[in-house]
């Protein structure tokens, strides 16, 4: 009996999750952050010397660069690839329309989901590229002319691509 209620707990925690992560884009905002600074970690370099999170943009200037809303423009990752040049990363959860793919019993269904996912990916390419956070610079450093868009879930990459084997030209077309 005792095993059955740890049985039903997880089982509801597991719905509670998958929940969450369908439908709460915050929460996969956070958790492909902290898979990225993992990854970074994990390859030896370390924060706040190797890259940053979540540091301000600033221009050549030294002034904070904002967005068109007012608020400060803060990528994910920067990377320093050595003393003078950085390049951006961001991280992009998409997960919704390939949790729906998964899920679905028909194809049309699938199909629907498919295109979905495409365009989420699409989607956060063209906001990446409207950021342009290659035209700002660090004082005293150069940053590469194009963003790295860190996608954690690699299912939801490989079935947009699968959609769209222009996928990758044309989101580098964009600067991504």
């Amino acid at each position: 009996e005792n095993m059955m209620k740890h049985s039903e707990a997880a089982k509801q925690s597991a719905d509670e999750l998958a929940r969450v992560f369908k439908h709460k884009s915050k929460v996969q905002g956070d958790w492909g952050e902290r898979v990225l600074d993992e990854l970074l970690a994990s390859q030896g370099l370390t924060q706040g010397i190797h890259y940053d999170i979540q540091a301000t943009i600033r221009d050549a200037a030294g002034n904070v660069v904002r967005t068109d809303t007012g608020s400060n423009l803060r990528p994910d990752v920067i990377m320093h690839i050595d003393s003078s040049r950085d390049i951006i990363i961001d991280s992009k959860v998409v997960l919704t329309a390939m949790y729906d793919y998964y899920a679905a019993e028909d194809e049309a269904i699938k199909a629907d989901a498919q295109a979905r996912n495409l365009l989420a990916i699409k989607e956060q390419v063209k906001k990446l590229a409207k950021k342009d956070y290659s035209s700002y610079l660090q004082p005293g450093h150069k940053m590469l002319d194009y963003v790295i868009m860190f996608v954690p879930v690699y299912s939801a990459l490989r079935l947009a691509y699968e959609s769209d084997r222009n996928l990758w030209h044309d989101a580098y077309a964009q600067g991504v």
